[in-house]
């Protein structure tokens, strides 16, 4: 993932069993979000990534699920990403980042692209982790 200015860094080891209870784990995942996102600058949902060609995707990716989430919560569609990520563009990518890690298979199921964003980002595949 590019250069950081800090640390911050997750084994596969940190997601391989599942958590007893999800607050450790949301709150585990919006701690490492919000270094991430914070790395540009500015909290936008937008961290540095990579590689600068990886943008594109990123931002066609998640804007669109961005945009379906806001359209779901207006017309209170259950969906898989919490409610709370319709906020704006950083707390999407905080919740997009929670459900990645507490529920892989479902979201790579249901929103395969921003799973793929994701798992690229992360350089984790937590998916093939167990069985969740």
């Amino acid at each position: 993932m590019g250069a950081r200015r800090g640390g911050a860094g997750l084994g596969q080891r940190a997601f391989r069993r599942p958590p007893t209870s999800t607050t450790g784990t949301t709150s585990c995942c919006t701690s490492l979000r919000i270094q991430l996102d914070q790395e540009s600058g500015t909290g936008d949902g937008a961290p540095v990534l990579p590689r600068r060609s990886m943008y594109v995707a990123w931002a066609r990716v998640l804007g669109h699920d961005f945009d379906q989430l806001v359209r779901d919560t207006a017309h209170h569609h259950r969906t898989l990403i919490d409610r709370y990520g319709a906020t704006n563009p950083a707390e999407f990518f905080a919740v997009a980042t929670e459900t990645f890690f507490e529920k892989p298979r479902q979201l790579q199921s249901k929103h395969p692209e921003l799973y793929l964003q994701l798992q690229q980002f992360y350089s984790q595949n937590p998916a093939a982790l167990g069985s969740r």
